[in-house]
């Protein structure tokens, strides 16, 4: 699945293979909810439908940025090939979340599965090893359906040895995506690197 960037598919070794999931981390600033809505314009724009799940910002900033970054998403939203969905960890439990995400593929015929981010899905959650249990079964089955899963990880710390994730879920992605900041010449800059592709 071309990411409808020709650098980030050479990066990616051609793109993201249908059937596996795509871990994008980083810190706050760096990207990853643009490279999210990157991804899903794209699959847009070969008319397959996205489900985007976010936790972390409400649908008004979604749509903004991607403005920003000059993907059309009201239209993409208005002709049913992407939906984006709030969720509220207070409001839906971790089990009907996964009904959701079932349905979005088994009812809506959903190709592009985008979690932004699992800090708010770890919210809904408090115990890490009940996240990645459910997490391994959830990836299994849109695995399985050729659904292609997106999963966003904010880091916390800005540059070096002091990032940190709030869970380690690298292992279950078949591709891990970092984007990153690093000094150079006295100025801040931004990387993006793959470190895992199976």
């Amino acid at each position: 699945m071309s990411t409808g960037v020709a650098a980030l598919d050479q990066l990616l070794s051609g793109g993201l293979a249908r059937g596996t999931s795509t871990l994008i981390m980083g810190p706050a600033g760096s990207g990853k909810s643009a490279f999210s809505t990157q991804l899903a314009a794209a699959s847009a724009e070969r008319g397959e439908k996205t489900a985007f799940f976010a936790f972390d910002e409400g649908v008004s900033t979604l749509l903004e940025r991607s403005r920003s970054i000059g993907l059309d998403f009201p239209r993409y939203l208005e002709n049913g090939l992407i939906t984006v969905q709030q969720v509220d960890p207070a409001e839906l439990s971790p089990g009907q979340f996964v009904q959701t995400v079932r349905d979005a593929v088994e009812i809506a015929g959903v190709k592009i599965v985008v979690i932004d981010s699992l800090n708010g899905y770890l919210n809904a959650m408090p115990e890490e090893n009940f996240l990645v249990i459910q997490l391994h079964e959830l990836l299994s089955f849109l695995n399985q359906k050729g659904v292609v899963t997106i999963l966003v990880v904010a880091q916390h710390g800005l540059v070096g040895s002091s990032m940190s994730s709030p869970v380690d879920v690298s292992y279950l992605a078949d591709c891990v995506v970092m984007l990153r900041y690093f000094e150079m010449q006295g100025a801040v800059r931004k990387a993006i690197s793959v470190l895992k592709k199976r």
